[in-house]
């Protein structure tokens, strides 16, 4: 019998080498095929998805994360659930062996979304088995059971999949201690796996329950569902449950007997070396160590941990090549991909070619007539539209000049004397009212003369006619001009200009800059502030600067005043109003001076605006 079982065993393992050199061979092609495929859609995840599967319990399983994402994230899933929720599943089971039980639970989590989606209920019933394994896992043993039992409840008619939930059931309950629970669960698990014949699940749950046996002391019962556990391996051809229950046997007399212990260790070791099953070489080399230390023998406990140690070594180093390899396929990949586009931009520059030599010159004789058609048609037509906007322009700047100013001086000069009578009538409303409303028009009156200006000296219609002379009767007048409104706000304006100061600058145009500027100092400043105007010489032109002690302003702001293109108009420290153009119009004539404008602000420490001109 001894004999018969060493000559099956042997079998399985050379089967075994034979699988995992081919699954090498297997996941090095199809990593060379996915990194050559063009369109990233259903089949794209697909092949992530094999690889996955020939990762799985090998030394590539780290390759699991980058594939899985990969598959999950071509966007082309949204009929293709199968292959959803097996990507979910192998990435969660990778996070839940590696001890990342957040991240394992999140992908567990989507399972049973897609489940309730499709309305699936094995997908439901696995997902709540992975969730109840973190629960578990946790050592929340009732929240475990919670999820087995509702993932019992939706497994149906699949009497496989309850077999496993009945197995996890038991193991929950041996955790909490309600012992009477424990065997009947392992009795159904292994009635429904022995009706599948599902040896390789059955050789565990009968190590299950050996090991429940084994901590209540009961050596037949243990021993009974350790042979019971080996023929099971054995019927399933798996050497990895043959190592494992070489394994649980020897953890069962690891205390009492541990020379059998180390024979059960080694044989254990040796099925596991020959299947290449790291974790389990792992796992037994530690406890060799630890049994030899036990025993005294400490120079083969050292040799044993210096094993382990150069295991974990070459696990690495095998990864390290492993990602070596992918780097290489996916640089072997990319230079194919640029050989294939480049051939097939060559051909097309070739047909592109011969096209092109037979039908340049019908072409360019077309294209030329085609153009010279359009550009005459353009230009007069272009010709005829701008005389039609000049016509159109100097209609309205006449209609704007004689039509509507003119006859609105008249009614502001109305409002002011309506303005003098209010101010003896008894009733204060009145003041009020006219006040207001000779506000109102003073402001459309500016507007309307700053918009006429500005439009006569975009279009070249307004007269310049500078000549030196000097500066300082400009800006009296300009001050008697807005003396009224400073002093209603409590504002002082000084004139600070240097005594005999003169400039080239016509007449008008300086006293149109200096009447924007000086009402747009007492717009924004404060009660009871002062405004400085200041001109003197600086090199060979005439430096003048308007100064108040306003609100200021931010870089945005400076930014766009002078811009025709972005009107900013801003009310002042008591709601006045602003034309929004007036300083454009500053800076055309002082432009058109030959002279240049800045402003210096900060906001709530004043505004400063200078300009100069040609002394």
């Amino acid at each position: 019998m001894l004999k018969i079982r060493i000559f099956f065993t042997g079998l399985i393992l050379i089967l075994a080498c034979q699988i995992i050199v081919s699954g090498q061979t297997r996941i090095d092609s199809l990593r060379y095929l996915i990194e050559r495929q063009s369109a990233i859609d259903s089949s794209y995840s697909r092949t992530c998805l094999e690889i996955c599967k020939v990762a799985a319990n090998t030394e590539d399983d780290f390759l699991i994360p980058e594939y899985a994402i990969r598959g999950l994230n071509t966007g082309a899933l949204s009929e293709e659930t199968d292959i959803k929720f097996h990507l979910y599943e192998y990435l969660g089971n990778y996070y839940f062996e590696a001890g990342e039980l957040t991240n394992a639970a999140e992908q567990y989590n989507q399972m049973l979304l897609i489940g309730e989606m499709k309305n699936d209920t094995i997908i439901i019933s696995n997902s709540y088995r992975d969730l109840g394994g973190i629960f578990l896992k946790l050592g929340d043993n009732d929240k475990a059971l919670e999820y087995y039992r509702k993932g019992l409840a939706f497994a149906g008619t699949d009497t496989l999949l309850k077999g496993r939930f009945y197995n996890d059931i038991a193991n929950a309950f041996l955790m909490m201690g309600i012992m009477d629970s424990v065997f009947p669960n392992y009795q159904k698990s292994v009635e429904y796996h022995k009706s599948h014949q599902d040896f390789p699940y059955l050789a565990k749950v009968y190590s299950n329950i050996a090991q429940f046996y084994s901590n209540k002391n009961k050596e037949e019962e243990t021993r009974k569902y350790i042979e019971l556990a080996f023929g099971a391996a054995e019927q399933s051809n798996d050497p990895y449950q043959i190592s494992s229950a070489y394994m649980s046997l020897a953890l069962m007399v690891f205390s009492r007997h541990p020379d059998i212990a180390h024979e059960y260790f080694l044989q254990s070791l040796k099925l596991a070396r020959e299947c290449k099953s790291y974790d389990l070489i792992r796992t037994l080399l530690d406890k060799l160590a630890l049994l030899e230390e036990n025993r005294g023998n400490y120079k083969k406990s050292g040799e044993y941990l210096r094993e382990l140690k150069t295991l974990e070594d070459s696990i690495e180093l095998s990864q390290q090549k492993a990602r070596l390899r992918q780097n290489e396929f996916e640089y072997q990949a990319e230079l194919s991909r640029a050989k294939e586009a480049e051939d097939l931009r060559t051909e097309d520059l070739d047909k592109l070619t011969r096209i092109h030599r037979e039908r340049t010159l019908l072409y360019s004789l077309a294209a030329g007539v085609i153009v010279l058609l359009v550009l005459l048609i353009f230009a007069y037509r272009t010709h005829m539209l701008r005389k039609k906007i000049s016509q159109t322009r100097e209609r309205f700047f006449s209609m704007i000049a004689h039509d509507i100013r003119s006859p609105f001086s008249g009614i502001l000069g109305l409002s002011e004397i309506l303005k003098e009578g209010a101010q003896h009538h008894p009733d204060p409303s009145h003041l009020k009212q006219a006040d207001s409303l000779n506000k109102s028009l003073t402001h459309v009156y500016d507007l309307l003369d700053n918009l006429l200006q500005w439009s006569l000296s975009e279009t070249g219609k307004i007269a310049f006619n500078p000549h030196f002379q000097l500066v300082t009767p400009i800006v009296d007048e300009v001050i008697s001009i807005h003396q009224a409104s400073a002093k209603q706000k409590g504002v002082t304006i000084k004139n600070d200009v240097q005594f005999g100061l003169s400039a080239r600058f016509d007449s008008n145009m300086f006293q149109t800059i200096l009447r924007n500027l000086v009402s747009n100092a007492i717009k924004f400043s404060p009660v009871n502030s002062s405004i400085s105007i200041t001109a003197k010489t600086q090199g060979k032109e005439a430096l003048l600067s308007v100064r108040d002690q306003g609100v200021g302003m931010d870089a945005q702001q400076i930014e766009k005043i002078f811009k025709s293109d972005e009107r900013v108009s801003t009310r002042g420290t008591n709601n006045e109003k602003g034309t929004g153009i007036g300083l454009i119009l500053c800076k055309n004539f002082v432009t058109q001076h030959g002279g240049k404008i800045k402003v210096e602000s900060k906001v709530g420490d004043g505004t400063t605006i200078s300009f100069t001109l040609p002394d």
